[in-house]
């Protein structure tokens, strides 16, 4: 090809390359339909939060009435009289005072020994299950879709969900893989553009314009013009439709905190979305945990209670639930380097509106801190599908097609 005189599909191939960088979704092409949509009443919608490397469930909702739990971690215990709490013997951990009082307003749920059949204690291995959906990986990475992209691919091909997942700030993970509706991958909308040439950035405006009037003839390849004319109308439609968002909580500067503050400026786009997902990772406290799981869990705190003060205010928090999930627990007992070590179950917050607070699902035993961590009781996908199912209002199947133990005691909404 003469690269001096480039054809018009050369031309457009470049520019959709450029157009991909940052991520657009077939899904807004559109655009009519997304306009409909931000006029109806927002949704019910799903906010997942990752806490990445393993949460300690021992140490976020804290078993003070079990002796075992003293014995096992004679210098990670958190003492009983500094702790809120909760139901029962269990205490929060002191970090999380604002989410004490979603527990006092009957909107915080707690569900205990979560996991899946066969923990595993890889931290690839089971981020990868959580992001397939299913236990059985050999044959749904032969699929390729992780759950959240069965999910985009069985609901959100329709007009009435224009964007229906969005992962805000942790990148490509196997969650969103999709065969023909793959959620949007976007870590801040004010930086969302069309890509300029770095070599002739002043002619990026001309080179827009011609774009889009070869679009307009009908120009490129169907493939190539398809993702076109979705970059140009996500760059078009994108920023004016999160124009006049405001919030009555100073969201932390944390990366959690921008996260979540990225999903309430989608919410006032009214894009049509049902499912978020965020998260921030550090929870691999191996060593020195005491002070660092603290420090985490603050910022857990922070950003949550930002978040549900801002959707309180907005009327949006009735339509909200939030599942604080983590790949693993930790094992009961503390190692010799003040942390703890890969564990399988775990104790999963859900927080919301929407939620039948101030409860728990499960509990913990002498008998089960006998073993060297938690034992499994609940699927986490048994928690993803009440809520779908509940919540949303959608059928869970397509989404976690894989045979899975459904307890009956899941009871969130």
């Amino acid at each position: 090809m003469d690269r001096a005189n480039p054809s018009r599909r050369d031309f457009l191939a470049r520019a959709a390359a450029g157009a991909l960088a940052f991520g657009a979704s077939p899904i807004l092409a559109r655009r009519a339909a997304a306009s409909a949509a931000s006029a109806a009443a927002p949704a019910p919608f799903l906010v997942v939060v990752n806490l990445i490397g393993g949460n300690d469930g021992l140490n976020t909702i804290v078993p003070t009435h079990l002796g075992r739990y003293y014995a096992l971690r004679p210098n990670l215990a958190l003492p009983a009289t500094s702790l809120p709490l909760l139901s029962g013997g269990f205490r929060l951990h002191p970090a999380l005072t604002k989410l004490k009082g979603v527990w006092d307003a009957g909107e915080l749920h707690v569900v205990h020994k979560v996991g899946y059949p066969q923990g595993n204690g890889s931290h690839f291995t089971s981020s990868d299950i959580y992001s397939y959906g299913a236990r059985d990986l050999e044959t749904n990475r032969r699929d390729g879709r992780g759950w959240l992209g069965r999910f985009t691919d069985a609901h959100c091909a329709s007009p009435a969900n224009p964007l229906g997942a969005v992962v805000v700030g942790l990148g490509r993970t196997p969650d969103v893989n999709a065969k023909a509706v793959p959620p949007l991958l976007l870590r801040d909308p004010d930086t969302l553009d069309l890509l300029p040439d770095p070599q002739f950035a002043a002619d990026h405006a001309l080179r827009v314009a011609a774009v889009q009037r070869m679009l307009g003839r009908g120009a490129g390849e169907d493939e190539v013009r398809r993702v076109l004319t979705t970059a140009h109308s996500l760059a078009a439609d994108f920023r004016p439709r999160l124009a006049g968002w405001r919030s009555p909580a100073a969201y932390p500067s944390t990366h959690l905190g921008q996260g979540l503050r990225v999903v309430s400026q989608l919410l006032h786009g009214s894009f049509g979305t049902r499912i978020f997902v965020t998260g921030f990772s550090g929870f691999d406290t191996h060593a020195g945990q005491l002070v660092q799981h603290a420090a985490l869990l603050e910022q857990l705190d922070g950003a949550l209670g930002s978040f549900r003060t801002d959707l309180v205010s907005k009327g949006l928090w009735s339509k909200c639930v939030v599942v604080v999930i983590s790949e693993f627990g930790r094992r009961n007992g503390e190692n010799g380097s003040g942390g703890t070590d890969h564990g399988y179950g775990n104790a999963f917050l859900v927080m919301g509106g929407a939620v039948r607070g101030a409860r728990m699902t499960g509990t913990l035993t002498d008998a089960d801190l006998g073993d060297e961590s938690a034992p499994f009781a609940y699927d986490f996908r048994e928690i993803y599908a009440h809520v779908l199912e509940r919540h949303l209002g959608l059928d869970a199947a397509p989404v976690f097609p894989e045979p899975f133990q459904r307890s009956g005691e899941i009871t969130l909404v």
